[in-house]
């Protein structure tokens, strides 16, 4: 999530609020933060909170408000209507909710019961009010503009009864917005703790796993825990069983990307009945950055093993895509399944793209992946055919 820093004064605990420019009635300030670049003389009694680039307000006892003070101007720009911060009591100001996106993530955890080799946020204790915060800011959320919601952790269904909560509450408060429930799908291998899943009946739920090879050996070793590839097996059958719509997503890398044609194949004989299957690639900071020696692969290397497995599945009629690939090192006829998946706020494109005729089209880099990215980026004409790859 994107985040600034400034002075806090009278915060003793994490706070969620609305971002707001404008003047709100008194009824209701208590779900909005103000920001501003000075304090205004008016009364601003009531907001949650208060956030300003003025950074003398302790000198002189202005402010009695919760409060973020010294943010600079250019972060503080960045903060637009209705997007959801969360206030934490060191001054840290994170945005939870940004109102301009199609899509956005509520994070449940970031603990988990895996320990994968390329995972850019690896696993820590959670915050004590981090579920508490989570209700919160579904009664924030504005239930008329919300189509889909990200639910990600971390590993979600770790938090048991507290993900049941906030699945039944999504159903009741935001009737508009589809699920996805980022998994790795292992707690599910418990029929009863699926059962708990289906018996919310979500209207448009989906249980995206991850499953990295088609063999154990592999994926275990990518996910660092013995036997999780057959709980996760266990976890895709119960789910069938109990009619969920389930959706399988794979990270390519340098331990896997080889076998993409046999993980396609085992995904039609297998698991015939997911309705998407996406082929992701990486994200090159935490426990990815820190095996990069190992996990990282130039993309341009495994195209060939990508547009094969990608094929066979499309051609067996499964909805397939391609996540967090550039088009100028994919092939001209895997173009249309690349989707723009990167999150706004570390969506970033390079000096090459300027000059790109399909830059609009394309998805870009992850800004947190600093120089990691294929050596084969370049700007591509649309009357220059030459410059499309024909793998």
């Amino acid at each position: 999530m994107w985040s600034c820093q400034g002075k806090a004064v009278n915060i003793n605990r994490a706070l969620l609020g609305k971002i707001t420019w404008k003047k709100q009635g008194i009824l209701s300030r208590y779900r909005h933060i103000y920001v501003c670049e000075k304090l205004p003389r008016s009364n601003l009694s009531y907001y949650a909170g208060v956030l300003t680039s003025q950074d003398d307000i302790f000198e002189n006892g202005k402010q009695k408000l919760p409060c973020v003070s010294g943010i600079n101007k250019r972060d503080l720009a960045y903060l637009k209507e209705g997007d959801i911060a969360l206030i934490e009591p060191n001054g840290m100001v994170n945005i939870v909710w940004e109102a301009n996106l199609p899509h956005n993530a509520i994070l449940v955890t970031e603990d988990c019961n895996c320990n994968c080799l390329m995972c850019p946020q690896p696993p820590r204790k959670d915050q004590k009010y981090q579920q508490e915060i989570n209700l919160k800011l579904i009664g924030l959320i504005d239930r008329e503009k919300t189509y889909q919601i990200g639910i990600s952790g971390g590993e979600p269904t770790l938090v048991g009864e507290d993900l049941f909560k906030l699945i039944s509450l999504c159903r009741k408060k935001l009737p508009k917005a589809a699920l996805l429930l980022l998994s790795n799908g292992r707690m599910f291998k418990e029929l009863d703790f699926s059962k708990r899943l289906a018996e919310i009946d979500h209207p448009d739920l989906t249980v995206c796993i991850a499953l990295y090879a088609d063999t154990d050996r592999e994926h275990d070793r990518i996910v660092g825990v013995k036997g999780s590839f057959y709980e996760s097996i266990k976890g895709i059958e119960n789910l069938a069983l109990l009619k969920q719509k389930i959706e399988i997503r794979n990270v390519v890398q340098a331990l896997n990307y080889r076998r993409l044609p046999q993980f396609a194949e085992f995904i039609y004989h297998n698991f015939p009945f997911v309705i998407h299957i996406a082929f992701m690639g990486l994200e090159i900071m935490g426990s990815a950055l820190k095996n990069v020696n190992s996990v990282w692969i130039d993309p341009i290397e495994y195209i060939t093993e990508l547009k094969t497995a990608v094929k066979y599945l499309h051609r067996r009629e499964m909805q397939v895509s391609i996540y967090n690939l550039q088009l100028c090192i994919l092939p001209r006829v895997l173009w249309r399944f690349s989707r723009k998946s990167i999150s706004l706020w570390k969506n970033v494109y390079l000096n090459e793209c300027e000059q790109c005729d399909f830059k609009e089209e394309c998805g870009g880099f992850f800004k947190t992946s600093g120089n990691w990215y294929s050596s084969n980026i370049r700007a591509l004409k649309k009357l220059d055919k030459s410059n499309y790859l024909n793998i």
